[in-house]
């Protein structure tokens, strides 16, 4: 016995079956590449990501020993983050570039950053390696370019030559900086940002401390650009 289906759900029908027929295909697509050991490349090369606009936004500010703006700003924002993390991206790319122009070239704010790395080994190599922009005076140029050319995680893209880059990019030697990475005083850094994390809870990135003349420290968890702007005005009453 023949079943009539009304057109309207023969064409639904059809939409399902091509639907389907396509998530086949890409998971068989995904399955070949895992099992070749392929790995998607990062979305823009270290070169495209560092560009003019990184180096406008950081020309003229003072960073040393990893905190970037005035010594004697009242305020400092410390960031936790993980150079995998895609929030931690999207927050250097949409928050970050207000809070330097607006606060940190005015003298009211300093930035500071705690690079852990729980996602994976690309997530260790890209920290020790900002380590050694660090010891040049060049992290947050180095942590702006990363992030413009971020990878999918764990993907194996954090490669010597992908880093070399970033380095070059962000206006760092890149040779110094890698050959800085293997240091005991790079690791040291790594064991500082977690040992930091730990100390004030810190289980998510990205999370800011924000901490005024007071001594008194506010945490804004996640991407939330109007808390960390309200942390920043009470810090400073």
């Amino acid at each position: 016995m023949s079943v009539a289906v009304h057109p309207s759900r023969a064409a639904r029908i059809r939409r399902l079956a091509l639907v389907a027929a396509v998530a086949a295909i890409f998971v068989a697509v995904a399955a070949v590449v895992s099992s070749s050991g392929g790995s998607p490349a990062p979305a823009v090369s270290p070169a495209q990501g560092g560009g003019a606009a990184t180096d406008a936004l950081f020309t003229g500010l003072e960073e040393h020993g990893g905190v970037l703006g005035a010594p004697d700003a009242p305020v400092t924002v410390t960031e936790f983050a993980d150079l995998q993390c895609p929030v931690c991206a999207e927050a250097a790319r949409r928050t970050l570039p207000q809070l330097i122009r607006d606060r940190v070239r005015t003298g009211e704010v300093k930035l500071d950053a705690r690079l852990l790395q729980f996602i994976g080994p690309d997530s260790v190599r890209a920290a020790q390696v900002a380590a050694g922009a660090r010891a040049q005076g060049r992290l947050w140029p180095f942590l702006a370019a990363f992030y413009a050319a971020q990878g999918q995680e764990n993907t194996g893209y954090a490669t010597d030559g992908f880093l070399r880059d970033v380095a070059a990019a962000a206006g760092t030697d890149a040779g110094r900086a890698l050959e800085y990475a293997t240091t005991a005083d790079a690791q040291d850094a790594l064991n500082q940002a977690n040992a930091d994390a730990q100390t004030h809870g810190v289980d998510s990135t990205p999370t800011f401390l924000v901490t005024g003349p007071s001594g008194r420290t506010r945490v804004v968890a996640g991407h939330d650009p109007a808390a960390l702007t309200a942390a920043i005005r009470a810090a400073t009453r």
